[in-house]
């Protein structure tokens, strides 16, 4: 039996417009188990985006109430800090404007590098540059990083 890695809970963000909350995520409730792919798709405006916001912790002046379980943890619960710690390194997300997503005046190669950088500070630099961008053959990005990848 497959293990279930996300179960998002009766998930309801709301948005303070005046004086009251109005629903963008309403009663939403999924689980997704280890190698399996979910596709959320809807019309403009469905609360798509609110949704994937409510599950990396983005939202700054929404209000999110149910539960969002990752790995037996319940995101709404941890502070900041250890959401700063999951975030990137076992959580992404891609933006929909290209723009806010990849910078068109660097490589791609240098970004790629960067994120890594920012989620493992044990990698130097020089190191992430030099096997990510160069392609070093004599050692992997994953024995460089010292990540270890379940696929």
């Amino acid at each position: 039996m497959a293990q279930t890695l996300l179960n998002i809970k009766n998930l309801k963000t709301s948005f303070r417009i005046k004086d009251d909350y109005y629903a963008a995520v309403d009663d939403v409730s999924l689980h997704v188990n280890e190698n399996e792919v979910l596709a959320i798709v809807g019309e403009s405006g469905c609360g798509k985006s609110a949704l994937a916001f409510s599950l990396m912790g983005l939202h700054s002046k929404a209000k999110v109430d149910g539960e969002i379980i990752y790995k037996d943890i319940n995101l709404l619960d941890i502070t900041k800090r250890e959401f700063d710690s999951i975030r990137g390194s076992e959580l992404g997300m891609i933006f929909q404007d290209p723009l806010s997503a990849l910078n068109p005046l660097s490589t791609i190669g240098k970004q790629i590098a960067e994120v890594i950088f920012l989620h493992n500070r044990k990698a130097p630099n020089k190191q992430l540059v030099d096997c990510i961008i160069k392609r070093d053959k004599k050692r992997t990005c994953y024995d460089t990083l010292k990540l270890t990848y379940h696929c």
